[in-house]
């Protein structure tokens, strides 16, 4: 008796295994994340990490994120919102690739208004206009 419940006891644990190794290989597969090679980019990039959501409503970004990196390092971050019909963004400038504090707080945090006329962001260069709008104390970058 002692003998058949060694048995079940090793096939209950073969089959927990084999079920946890199988759904381990299953979510690795379907859940991969997008590996930015920055290495291969000269000056300021941007790059949208949560898509870029416009309002129907009042023409406006009202949710998304966009990293701005510079020799692989994060110079800024833009959030566009929670999908209110605001007009208003976040700002994030990093210091040395970090943005937040050991507590969590971003470094420095600055709300600018964002245009609402509809367009979108594009990923790519940053040209000389937008690169001020980022570092600008007072502006955002528009889309």
């Amino acid at each position: 008796n002692e003998k058949y419940n060694c048995f079940f006891i090793k096939f209950i644990g073969m089959k927990n295994i084999f079920l946890f190794i199988t759904i381990a290989f299953l979510f690795a597969g379907c859940c991969k994340l997008k590996k930015l090679d920055c290495h291969k980019y000269d000056g300021i990039h941007k790059f949208i990490y949560e898509p870029i959501v416009i309002s129907e409503d009042c023409n406006c970004i009202v949710a998304g994120k966009v990293k701005y990196l510079e020799n692989c390092e994060t110079v800024a971050l833009i959030h566009y919102g929670d999908g209110s019909c605001d007009n208003i963004a976040t700002k994030i400038i990093c210091e040395n690739g970090e943005c937040y504090n050991e507590d969590g707080a971003p470094i420095a945090e600055i709300d600018f208004v964002v245009d609402c006329n509809g367009n979108t962001i594009t990923e790519g260069p940053v040209d000389s206009n937008e690169l001020n709008q980022l570092f600008d104390p007072n502006l955002g970058p528009q889309p």
